[in-house]
């Protein structure tokens, strides 16, 4: 009895001691992958922020810096994505309408997926072009946002990743090049007609020149860079002229005459035209990285809310709700990211991530996400030790990676890296370090 007893208290002891020693050297592990990616080449010099959060355990597995404050680039998608999911309901509310015996009024609600050549299903266009009423187009005289977000680099105004803000986008707000075998062919046509040296853009052979155009003009010139692309984008601009640039645009588009007023008839009963469902928009979003599409969610979930768009009293007023309990404040400034005013900690997204899990559900997450090896990811993370979510961002010597990851034992961790003031050449070497630093902790979880 004695020797059973003993037995039975020495496989204890033995059991104790066997875990003791797996976490001890499960942390030696994890803090030794930390100090390699600090240590990394790619780092030197850099300032780096380390937050990852066991779920399945309730306990921090690594922080470094985790409370400091960070630029995070497209990681500020992550508070779009959220606001998207949370306000636009099921389907984007597109625009508003009402309509009496001869007239069609319609109110543009910020849907950017008007017209985009990404999306074939166009309701409004259908009701229009079906409808014998005249159509008018109603405008907001509350909105109170710029062109432009706040911090952006005003001389980035001809590149793809930085179209304008609008109440009525229209083609993405951006002219489309493409090149189909030898041939290039512009879209919308309009800027063809108001633009004839667009003309020699359209020409055979296997390359020809990139385009731009000029500050706050619809000028659109050639450029030294080559073209071999079979598919460009310039943003085109609404010369502050409000709704009456994209109106001129839907004008040529259907070749109809089409009135505009900003006299509001609050009497008049609207109803939605809903457009593109919400999270099939929001993939498309996070897998590419779409400034344009964050900027507008921000505006039509300030139009659902405040009923106007007003990006700075909507983020307010999101901060003081939805984003309250918060680690650390933040200073939050745009959609997309593109904005270096904007500042934000590790641990903030870790709390954001397990906030948009917990409050819409994994599976709806996962379906949003990039993951590894698909979209923004699919250089990296194709042979991870599990499943890994996540949205990059980058800005001139700044890089930063925040999302979740599902180990192979079944566990969840939450994790934010964010790098400021790398002087690496590239990215790559970034983002391979961080690749490797968040494999180990996989493993070891």
């Amino acid at each position: 009895m004695a020797k059973s007893i003993r037995k039975r208290v020495d496989n204890l002891v033995l059991s104790i001691l066997t875990f003791t020693l797996f976490i001890f050297f499960s942390a030696c592990s994890v803090q030794k992958a930390q100090k390699t990616l600090l240590a990394s080449s790619s780092l030197k010099g850099a300032h780096i922020g380390i937050a990852v959060y066991n779920d399945t355990k309730q306990n921090w597995v690594s922080q470094y810096q985790s409370d400091h404050y960070f630029s995070p680039a497209s990681n500020t998608k992550i508070l779009s994505t959220y606001l998207g999911l949370a306000y636009l309901g099921d389907s984007l509310p597109g625009w508003s309408m009402s309509e009496n015996t001869d007239t069609l009024f319609l109110i543009p609600q910020g849907d950017p997926s008007f017209l985009h050549p990404d999306f074939n299903d166009q309701p409004l266009l259908a009701l229009i072009k079906n409808s014998p009423k005249k159509v008018v187009i109603q405008n907001s005289i509350q909105d109170h946002f710029e062109s432009f977000g706040n911090g952006w680099a005003w001389n980035d105004f001809a590149e793809d990743y930085q179209p304008e803000r609008s109440r009525m986008p229209i083609y993405g707000n951006v002219v489309h090049f493409y090149r189909d075998q030898n041939n290039q062919s512009i879209k919308p046509f309009y800027f063809i007609k108001s633009n004839p040296n667009l003309n020699v853009g359209i020409s055979n052979g296997s390359e020809t020149n990139k385009w731009s155009r000029s500050y706050l003009q619809n000028n659109f010139y050639p450029t030294d860079k080559k073209n071999t692309a079979s598919y460009y984008q310039v943003p085109f601009t609404s010369e502050n002229k409000g709704l009456a640039y994209p109106i001129q645009l839907l004008q040529d588009t259907l070749n109809i005459a089409i009135a505009s007023t900003s006299v509001m008839n609050s009497g008049r009963e609207w109803k939605t035209i809903k457009t593109v469902p919400t999270d099939s928009f929001l993939k498309i979003m996070m897998s590419r990285s779409d400034n344009f599409f964050a900027e507008q969610v921000v505006l039509m979930s300030s139009q659902q809310v405040l009923g106007k768009m007003d990006d700075a009293a909507f983020i307010d007023k999101v901060l003081k709700s939805d984003f309250s309990a918060l680690p650390q404040p933040i200073r939050w400034v745009d959609g997309s990211g593109l904005s270096r005013y904007n500042l934000n900690t590790p641990e903030n997204f870790v709390y954001l991530l397990k906030k948009m899990t917990d409050q819409f559900g994994e599976t709806r997450i996962k379906n949003i996400f990039a993951k590894g090896g698909e979209g923004t990811l699919s250089a990296y993370f194709k042979n991870f030790p599990g499943e890994l979510y996540a949205k990059t961002g980058s800005l001139g010597n700044q890089i930063a990676l925040s999302g979740f990851i599902i180990t192979l034992k079944g566990q969840k961790l939450y994790f934010s890296v964010l790098v400021s003031n790398h002087m690496s050449p590239t990215s790559a070497g970034v983002r391979k370090a961080v690749e490797k630093y968040l494999s180990t902790i996989a493993q070891k979880n």
